[in-house]
């Protein structure tokens, strides 16, 4: 199979031929003229090898085809010439300068110019060729689209640009055809929608969609006259969260009017932004209904950055305890008739809220568990003095000095690249990772495995 990507294009050439043109002292003189299509987007779509090659083959016979007209219409053409006879409905007729066009009405007819600097089209083709009486057809100041309207019907020939148009038009069908139906009722709410929720998961700052870059991107997008230049991300996120709040809350209710007991399971925990380095506080809630199974909602996140003030006044659990009561009540959750259980990490803070304050059954994050268990068993703890395990613990670090040295040098990239081409026929990267996150950590030692003979 054969994949058109979306930033194929597809470029139509026609085939070349030569054009008798009439100089001013009556000597003919031959010039080649190629003509060629436009420049047309292609949509992804599968092709098969056969259906591939009927494409290819239709388009050899075309190009055959516009070569063998293309001579017959220069020979007609010098006849034409020859015998310096043109239709008495021209006047001041003078043949048109081709260097300016590359239209495939030059294979298919003559090209003239009245006095008025209007166009007309003699049509040279049978069954419409006669040298006394010819087919002319007046063009517009504008185009010649009287033209290629009886080319198309008369003769069944229809320009390069018309047919890659249509195929764009086409593939845009095809792709409609297969897209989501909230996208066919409306496509600029789609995007709308889409762009919003992409901006809340890549933190996309609001004055990004106020810049002239884009204003430009907006413009192209295919949603009608105009695009997208401006679009209000702030209201997008309200009618998102409102959206989103309204199903939760009909989740929740669900649930409810099945359970007799409670039902609901809690989880708060710290997090740190990869993107801005800042500490955020997310609140997340587990359930079952009685036609779906481990359902999850994230209610909240919200940066963690007590002021001083609150920091002496009170104990940090107070804080995270009157924050998190107050999403739940947003959300219609009543703590003492719908929480049964709660999940965190170790931290006292975290653990204090859920245990105390909130009086919810509280476990172990089994994620963080397995996490704490493992670095304690391979000793690779942040404060070297509290490793359990310090020969895994040099280990790594001579896995780390490897790696490092491998990366940091040019000779030496250069080299196991060469090494991993020539003994895996592929190059894979070394990672790099702190030695306290497991996960990574065992993304590193799977790596430095594979390419363990590379680097020897």
């Amino acid at each position: 199979m054969r994949n058109l990507g979306l930033n194929s294009v597809a470029t139509e050439v026609g085939a070349g031929m030569h054009i008798m043109a009439w100089s001013e002292d009556h000597v003919v003189e031959s010039r080649s003229i190629t003509v060629e299509g436009e420049v047309a987007s292609s949509a992804p779509v599968e092709i098969d090898d056969e259906e591939a090659q009927l494409e290819v083959d239709e388009e050899t016979q075309l190009e055959v085809d516009d070569a063998e007209r293309g001579d017959i219409v220069a020979v007609r053409i010098k006849n034409f010439i020859d015998a310096g006879i043109f239709p008495t409905i021209i006047k001041g007729a003078a043949i048109k300068d081709l260097k300016k066009t590359t239209s495939f009405l030059n294979q298919c007819g003559m090209r003239l110019i009245d006095k008025d600097t209007v166009e007309w089209f003699i049509c040279l083709l049978d069954p419409c060729f006669n040298v006394k009486k010819p087919v002319v057809i007046k063009c517009t100041k504008t185009g010649a689209s009287n033209a290629c309207t009886h080319l198309d019907k008369k003769h069944y020939i229809t320009s390069s640009k018309t047919v890659a148009t249509n195929k764009k038009l086409a593939h845009i069908k095809k792709q409609l055809d297969l897209s989501d139906p909230a996208f066919k009722r409306d496509p600029k709410r789609w995007f709308e929608v889409q762009l919003g929720a992409w901006s809340v998961e890549h933190s996309i700052s609001y004055n990004a969609f106020t810049t002239c870059r884009w204003q430009l991107i907006g413009r192209q997008l295919p949603v009608g006259e105009g695009g997208m230049k401006s679009i209000n991300i702030r209201k997008l996120h309200v009618e998102l969260y409102t959206t989103c709040k309204k199903i939760i809350i009909m989740s929740l209710a669900e649930a409810r009017s099945f359970f007799t007991i409670k039902y609901l399971s809690l989880y708060l925990d710290l997090i740190k932004s990869k993107m801005s380095n800042q500490k955020y506080l997310a609140l997340r809630v587990c359930f079952n209904t009685s036609t779906r199974f481990n359902i999850g909602y994230n209610l909240a996140v919200r940066r963690f950055a007590p002021t001083t003030d609150e920091r002496q006044a009170e104990q940090l659990s107070t804080i995270l305890h009157e924050w998190s009561s107050g999403v739940l009540e947003e959300f219609g959750i009543k703590v003492m008739l719908d929480v049964l259980t709660s999940t965190s990490d170790s931290g006292s803070d975290v653990k204090r809220t859920l245990d105390i304050l909130i009086d919810a059954w509280w476990e172990w994050c089994i994620s963080h568990l397995i996490h704490l268990a493992l670095t304690e068993a391979f000793g690779t703890s942040i404060d070297p003095n509290n490793s359990k395990n310090v020969d895994a613990r040099c280990f790594f670090q001579r896995i780390k000095k490897v790696i490092e040295a491998v990366n940091k040098s040019e000779y030496l990239q250069g080299a196991f690249e060469e090494a991993m081409f020539e003994l895996l026929e592929t190059y894979l990267k070394l990672f790099n990772s702190p030695q306290h996150r497991w996960s990574s950590t065992a993304l590193v030692l799977e790596r430095i495995l594979i390419a363990w003979e590379p680097l020897l």
